[in-house]
């Protein structure tokens, strides 16, 4: 009698804190799954991070800065079909977003949004047209006049080779000596529909889709719309030069939106 007891009374210090992590297990077994639905599973479908890695969108983006992606807002597609769930935003002329080219399937750019399916775009003495109206963009547009004596006016493209094949870009797949011997006074592209056509801020120094083609609508990943962080990576340091590492924080810009631009007289 005295034994068990003894046993009892030496177990029972450890069965109540078993008791007490099993417990808490349970009580944090919820959170545990939330965060895992959150982070696991929503994350692919709503708002994703990505690093700015070249200087194409400058001065709205710099690199260094990491940004926020809406991957809901032009709909979540259901895998394996073409229905689209919260489709509540088309892309439109100004949006900045991220895709994958055609091209390049193994990376993610960032462009703006210059013209959406059914428009015309072309460009004369480095200023856009679309469906035959000049774009003010200068406010948000860089140029850089020792690089725009070497960037020719679109069309032609600058790759006819990598366009797709599509019906669209039949009379674009010429050298540019070919094209202008063809179309002596030009021919304004006219976007295919369920495509985009996409253009750098930095409009002397973007690869886009004045080199490459259009971004079909089922490549684009989202619309980015904010900076939440930026960094000035261009400037090496070392580990411990610590107060060179806090002054390239670029504080000013953590927090800032990314607007979605187009003409200025469209207020």
């Amino acid at each position: 009698m005295s034994e068990t007891s003894d046993n009892t009374r030496k177990e029972s210090p450890s069965r109540r804190r078993g008791f007490r992590h099993a417990l808490a297990w349970e009580n944090l077994r919820p959170i545990v799954v939330a965060l895992a639905f959150v982070f696991g599973f929503m994350r692919p479908f709503v708002v994703e991070p990505f690093q700015i890695p070249s200087g194409s969108m400058e001065d709205t983006l710099l690199v260094g800065d990491r940004i926020l992606v809406s991957k809901f807002i032009y709909g979540v597609r259901i895998p394996g079909t073409d229905i689209k769930l919260l489709d509540v935003h088309k892309p439109a002329r100004g949006d900045v977003f991220v895709f994958v080219p055609l091209h390049e399937k193994s990376r993610h750019f960032i462009k703006r949004v210059v013209a959406v399916g059914g428009d015309t775009v072309e460009t004369k003495d480095g200023a856009l047209y679309v469906n035959g109206v000049a774009v003010k963009d200068g406010a948000y547009t860089k140029r850089t006049p020792r690089y725009r004596g070497s960037q020719h006016d679109f069309p032609p493209f600058r790759a006819p080779y990598l366009l797709p094949a599509n019906d669209a870009f039949a009379d674009y797949k010429f050298p540019s000596r070919q094209f202008h011997a063809k179309f002596p006074e030009g021919k304004p592209f006219k976007v295919p529909k369920g495509h985009v056509f996409a253009m750098g801020d930095n409009r002397d120094q973007s690869s886009d889709s004045r080199t490459w083609g259009t971004v079909p609508v089922s490549q684009i990943r989202g619309q980015a719309f904010m900076v939440f962080w930026s960094y000035d990576m261009l400037n090496p340091k070392k580990p411990w030069e610590i107060w060179k590492i806090i002054a390239d924080i670029r504080f000013t810009r953590i927090g800032r939106l990314i607007r979605s631009e187009f003409d200025a007289r469209q207020g």
